[in-house]
């Protein structure tokens, strides 16, 4: 098999490190040659170069993961899915709504398909709580609320990026695979000169999402944490660690950091190109909803 890697970032090259261990040729496309140089020395790149578009032709891999800067996402997926190329593409897979229904107009009409890289769908600890939901427990979802705190490096990371398609789009996404529905009207509150942002969501389901977000910690960020409250009790997940159920009876379920949600995703995704078919926990009308959440969170603090 033929992996095309577009991006050579850090998240870039955590893909590589999986792929590294594969039976599989990679190419890399990066536009700095001293990061290509870099990641040819670690890992066993058979091709790397500066154009994506270019290497989708000269080396026509079976597969295509974009972990490049989120404004290239669109065109390289659309690209890949007109040759019938199957495509991962990391979050954010686009900046806006009107763009992600192009990319899912573009996957119906090809025969290959687009993985969205919303990697909290193959982490054990979040699927667990999803089936505590699922089986009744707790009853109907009422309250989703999470925290998702990281190191201020991230301002000069992502500098043209906004936090909630960054960050925050993880916490949009689990709480519409919780809880279905769609985003319906959004509070947000972002202070002047802090990368914090905490969003209020009503959902179409009637649902409330409390989500806060913050780029700020000059040292290690606190755990990120999610608390689901439902009709009939509680379940408060801290990541890595354990989930604490209250509900007919309380109790405390140890989780740990689980088998690596990323390795599963492409593990899906891999399976998914040798099998000509995906079968996967989120699709591309999911990223889109995730999207439109997203703009309309961005779009309340500006009121």
């Amino acid at each position: 098999m033929k992996i095309l890697l577009a991006g050579g970032g850090a998240f870039g090259e955590e893909h590589l490190k999986r792929l590294a261990g594969l039976d599989i040729s990679i190419a890399l496309a990066d536009p700095r040659a001293e990061r290509r140089d870099q990641l040819a020395a670690r890992y066993p790149l058979a091709e790397t170069g500066a154009e994506a578009a270019l290497l989708l032709e000269q080396f026509a891999p079976d597969g295509v993961i974009i972990a490049s800067p989120a404004q290239a996402h669109a065109s390289l997926a659309t690209m890949s899915l007109i040759r019938n190329i199957p495509v991962l593409v990391e979050k954010p897979v686009t900046l806006d709504s009107d763009t992600m229904r192009l990319l899912v107009r573009a996957q119906s009409e090809s025969r290959a398909f687009l993985l969205p890289g919303h990697v909290l769908r193959f982490s054990s600890p979040h699927n667990r709580v999803r089936a505590i939901l699922a089986s009744g427990e707790i009853g109907d979802l009422l309250h989703f609320a999470s925290r998702r705190y990281r190191d201020c490096s991230h301002v000069a990371a992502y500098p043209s990026i906004d936090p909630v398609f960054m960050t925050m789009i993880h916490d949009i996404d689990l709480a519409l695979w919780y809880g279905g529905g769609s985003a319906d009207l959004a509070t947000a509150w972002r202070p002047e000169g802090a990368s914090f942002t905490a969003a209020r969501v009503v959902s179409s389901t009637g649902s409330l999402w409390d989500m806060r977000i913050g780029w700020l910690h000059r040292a290690a960020a606190p755990t990120d944490r999610v608390e689901i409250i439902g009709t009939k009790g509680s379940v408060d997940l801290v990541a890595d660690s354990h989930l604490m159920v209250h509900a007919a009876e309380s109790r405390r379920e140890e989780t740990g950091p689980g088998p690596d949600p990323l390795g599963s995703e492409l593990a899906c995704f891999l399976a998914g190109i040798r099998e000509g078919r995906l079968s996967a926990p989120v699709t591309a009308v999911d990223a889109l909803d995730g999207i439109y959440a997203a703009e309309t969170i961005v779009a309340a603090l500006t009121r």
